[in-house]
């Protein structure tokens, strides 16, 4: 089954897909603050305003994740931004996240580099479990 990007389908079989991985949980067992990832908007790939994944991550377990809210927006201690097209070459693992911030495709809109490149293992789980969701992008649904 194929689940819209950043959509509360995909962000349970995310979920569901972390909390699986024996990697990710021995390389995040000291990470414990949430995350929200934000695809922009954009009218030529049918998506019409920005969406937001929140995950709750801590000591390798990911104990929540689900489309963000304003509030998360604002709380949450590491924000990642990007366009469709830089995500989409995330999620096929064209690009590694960490990666992708160093390069300028995607933002850290709000956390601290120093402490997030110390987590590049983690980051690449988490990026796996991702891959490992049958994804599709609005633009692909018309």
């Amino acid at each position: 089954m194929a689940f819209e990007v950043f959509t509360a389908p995909w962000a349970a079989a995310w979920r569901e897909e972390i909390n699986r991985s024996e990697e990710y949980r021995r390389a995040a067992e000291t990470w414990e603050w949430p995350l929200v990832l934000v695809m922009e908007a954009d009218p030529d790939e049918n998506i019409d305003e920005d969406r937001g994944v929140y995950v709750d991550l801590f000591h390798g377990e990911c104990r929540d994740a689900r489309p963000s809210t304003p509030q998360d927006l604002n709380q949450a201690p590491y924000v990642i931004t990007a366009d469709p097209f830089s995500w989409r070459e995330v999620l096929e693992g064209k690009i590694e996240a960490i990666q992708g911030i160093m390069r300028g495709k995607l933002v850290l809109s709000r956390g601290n580099m120093v402490t997030l490149a110390g987590y590049i293992l983690a980051a690449q789980e988490l990026v796996k479990a991702a891959t490992r969701i049958d994804t599709v992008f609005p633009a692909e649904n018309r």
